[in-house]
């Protein structure tokens, strides 16, 4: 159809060409109907990513007015009715390195005794923290350090919460607000100078080589201030065969070294270590077989029973391990993605602090690493059989992050009310616990063996030893 304006001064031809309506709409067209404009998309997204460090930083600010200005008895009552037990001031824990610092400087031996801790506590770390501490710190710069650093590990929350619903954000929310987690930043405790090393190593390693190389060393530092990240170096199977074992060559050259010139202070520093209840607030593979022989026996008995318990409380979890394995592969694991990676990571060093010794609850900071990716496997999949797993996955992270307030408040309620019920439910209250780290350390354990064995190294030699056997069958 043509149209003609016309007027004196001009002529306007205006052509429309009349189609009829489709029978069905394109797929492109419903994308882009149905989609939310990229601008609205990328704002909601930051909006969830930024809103639990915001939260963490408003609760942050609000405990440090109550601390500088008072009432300071609200302070220490809030962080009781959680369930910790607040010292008379805050970053306690990195006190006892600046003050081991200042003392070494002075010419003592921090690890037989350290008057410059307030409460006179011995180096318990490896003496490379008085190695890379510089040595112009001291207690004095206690409240400035320990500010510092729990201001970074707010920070780092953005890049390992990545909420995408407001149901993710209230796990997430759960998770930074928990009692495991206000434990690590009141304190100061250095393992968040070790949360951040190996977050940083865990960003960088699906970098290109040579710049993975700096992932390793992070690593490796890591490992050398607290130990028990030395485990992460299994992570060296993401090179190729060569790779690999010149890097490993490498590191081993380093760790015998460092063991062989620190050989007298670290057998000092792993002597004072402290053995924690295994009723209080500490999680170990040894609390529930040494805790029950300890309830029911001593002497030799005791020996006898906690190791039977051990035997077989290893069983169950290698059993249940190796179903949930079988489980995972047959529904194809997607292992790509950084969500993943970071769950690999803390399901390593859960697992290495578990079967280690005994910890105190703040080192449950790395469940901080493994929710994500336990949140992503959950939305990734339409299994309903996996989408339980995981949600039971996380629904035990929390409760164990947790686990202080409800085990303080039941045992509160039994000072309250002498009974001999609630002291038994009180007993009950701790075995389930343990059984839950048990339960929980088994499915971690899967879901790393499944990630590690689809990596370069272990994929590599599994096709080569299929090829053969291929070989082989055709002769």
């Amino acid at each position: 159809m043509v149209v003609q304006l016309c007027d004196r001064r001009f002529t306007v031809s205006l052509s429309i060409k009349v189609r009829p309506a489709p029978t069905q709409q394109r797929p492109t067209d419903m994308v882009f109907n149905h989609s939310p404009p990229p601008s609205s998309s990328l704002y909601r997204r930051w909006t969830y990513r930024l809103a639990l460090p915001a939260v963490m930083l408003c609760t942050y600010g609000a405990m440090a007015m109550l601390w500088y200005w008072g009432p300071r008895s609200l302070y220490f009552d809030i962080l009781g009715f959680m369930g910790l037990e607040p010292f008379r001031f805050p970053f306690l824990d990195i006190h006892a390195v600046l003050a081991a610092v200042e003392c070494q400087r002075q010419g003592m031996d921090v690890y037989v005794s350290n008057p410059c801790d307030i409460i006179g506590r011995p180096h318990v770390y490896s003496p490379l923290w008085l190695v890379v501490t510089p040595a112009l710190l001291g207690t004095k710069d206690t409240r400035w350090v320990g500010l510092a650093l729990d201001l970074l590990f707010i920070a780092s929350l953005v890049t390992v919460l990545r909420p995408r619903t407001t149901c993710e954000i209230w796990v997430y929310g759960l998770a930074v607000l928990s009692p495991t987690t206000v434990y690590a930043i009141e304190r100061a405790n250095n393992d968040l100078v070790v949360f951040l090393l190996i977050l940083s190593g865990g960003m960088l390693l699906t970098v290109r080589q040579p710049y993975r190389l700096f992932s390793y060393a992070l690593l490796l530092v890591s490992g050398l201030l607290k130990y028990y990240p030395l485990a992460l170096l299994v992570l060296l199977i993401r090179e190729r065969r060569r790779a690999a074992l010149a890097l490993l060559i490498l590191l081993g050259v380093f760790l015998i070294s460092f063991g062989m010139y620190f050989r007298l202070e670290l057998a000092k520093a792993l002597a004072n270590i402290p053995a924690q209840s295994y009723f209080a607030d500490s999680f170990s593979a040894q609390n529930l077989p040494f805790g029950v022989g300890e309830i029911l026996a001593s002497g030799f008995s005791l020996a006898l029973i906690a190791v039977s318990l051990s035997g077989a409380l290893f069983l169950m979890a290698g059993a249940r391990a190796l179903r949930v394995v079988r489980l995972l592969g047959r529904h194809k694991l997607d292992c790509n993605g950084k969500e993943m990676r970071l769950l690999a990571i803390g399901g390593i060093l859960l697992g290495a602090c578990f079967f280690a010794g005994q910890n105190i609850n703040y080192r449950g900071i790395y469940f901080l690493l493994a929710i994500p990716g336990l949140v992503a496997l959950h939305r990734s999949t339409d299994k309903m059989v996996l989408r339980q797993f995981y949600a039971q996955m996380i629904a035990a992270a929390l409760f164990l992050m947790w686990e202080e307030f409800f085990r303080r408040a039941l045992h509160a309620i039994v000072i309250l009310v002498p009974n001999r019920g609630l002291i038994y439910a009180e007993v009950c209250f701790w075995i389930g616990r343990e059984f839950v780290w048990w339960w929980l350390i088994a499915g971690l354990a899967a879901i790393v063996l499944t990630y590690l064995q689809q990596l370069p190294l272990p994929r590599d030699s599994i096709v080569r030893l299929g090829c053969g056997s291929i070989l082989n069958r055709d002769k």
